[in-house]
């Protein structure tokens, strides 16, 4: 064969696995199911082999939090960053080779930043290698049940083997709330902070969506956009998964219009408390004090322990202006708000929220929606 004919032949293959990917991840696949009953709600190409990207993540913390509960891992427990954590691609922390980073702070970064360098580095600490902690992964999948998915990487990023299915995504995500309440407040992190910079959730929903509770989100070019969230309302909850949507903004779309029609057909949940173990091991985690702390379902619709934050500002007198504004187009929608401006040292400088406080879930939800003209960077805030 030719030269010109091994280049052609070459160049043909290439946009032929640029296509089939592309097929695929525009071929979208999605599942509702009931986290009380376990009854699938909503199901399109619920069975369809896909790429997981980063959802694979949900596997990685699985694995994390049966260290933790296993005593093998603590808060403070460094982790090594090898070579290879470090070259791995972004998503990352841009984490130093030989650097080591906190058990507490890696959780933090695989859940908001889905941090790549970091989910290497925790597999390497828990199994020695990427490659075996791989193969415990779909051996941990067998065990509960996920028979349609094979891990071949803990970030989720491209390998031809690794895939799964939206009904085996559904499933690892209700086990992980079952198995580990106390560790929901963990999937609901909007932001965190390490070495010295600010790192914001990509799960657009979480401000969006009332009753969301985050968890995963997923992309890379041979899967399209994955998410896996549950979503809780009124003593209910469902796990919504859609993988391959074209754009984040027509899976949020999916990911809305299938949540609130499936919430309509779900029954009420089994209420969760935390024991005090419970408690004092999700504070320790997330640095916070254990009273704070409930499961989803010990929480009311009508508890006044959220808030609005409502801009961000560099001087607190812009963030009293901003305040003075919100409560003048709100009006008795604020009557039994509480208003304060929050400094805070953000990335070395000073900041000021301007926030109002005292509000219900609902309430928070209601009150952002109608500032998106005011302000479309209104955020619902949680206990």
């Amino acid at each position: 064969m030719s030269r010109l004919k091994l280049v052609t032949s070459f160049i043909s293959l290439c946009f032929a696995w640029v296509f089939v990917d592309s097929a695929q991840a525009a071929q979208f696949s999605s599942i509702v199911i009931d986290a009380t009953t376990g009854r699938t709600l909503h199901q399109y190409r619920a069975n369809q082999q896909r790429y997981p990207a980063s959802l694979a993540k949900m596997m990685t913390l699985y694995m994390m939090f049966e260290e933790i509960e296993q005593g093998r891992m603590k808060p403070d427990t460094k982790i090594r960053v090898s070579r290879k954590a470090a070259r791995q691609p972004p998503s990352k922390l841009r984490l130093r080779s030989r650097s080591t980073i906190s058990a507490r702070d890696a959780m933090h970064a695989l859940i908001v930043k889905s941090a790549n360098d970091v989910a290497y580095a925790v597999a390497e600490h828990i199994a020695g290698s990427e490659a075996k902690f791989a193969r415990r992964m779909t051996g941990k999948a067998r065990q509960l049940g996920l028979y349609d998915t094979r891990f071949t990487n803990a970030s989720g990023l491209y390998h031809w083997r690794q895939q799964t299915t939206a009904r085996d995504m559904a499933r690892l995500a209700a086990l992980l709330l079952e198995r580990f309440p106390h560790f929901e407040t963990v999937w609901r992190l909007r932001e965190f902070d390490y070495s010295g910079k600010t790192y914001i959730s990509h799960n657009r929903l979480l401000n969006r969506l009332y009753g969301a509770m985050g968890m995963k989100t997923g992309y890379i070019r041979a899967s399209g956009y994955n998410l896996a969230t549950a979503v809780q309302r009124d003593g209910k909850r469902v796990i919504v998964i859609v993988l391959g949507s074209d754009s984040p903004q027509s899976r949020d779309r999916r990911v809305t219009a299938l949540a609130e029609r499936s919430l309509l057909r779900a029954q009420t949940m089994k209420e969760v408390t935390l024991s005090d173990a419970q408690r004092q091991r999700a504070a320790a985690w997330l640095n916070r004090p254990a009273s704070t702390l409930t499961a989803k379902s010990e929480q009311a619709d009508s508890e006044q322990s959220w808030k609005i934050q409502v801009g961000a500002f560099a001087a607190s007198n812009h963030a009293q202006s901003q305040l003075k504004r919100v409560r003048r187009v709100l009006g008795t929608h604020l009557e039994m708000a509480k208003e304060s401006t929050e400094p805070i040292e953000k990335n070395g400088k000073r900041i000021y929220r301007a926030r109002f406080a005292n509000l219900s879930e609902p309430q928070a939800f209601e009150l952002c929606d109608k500032l998106r003209d005011v302000t479309p960077n209104c955020l619902p805030i949680g206990p």
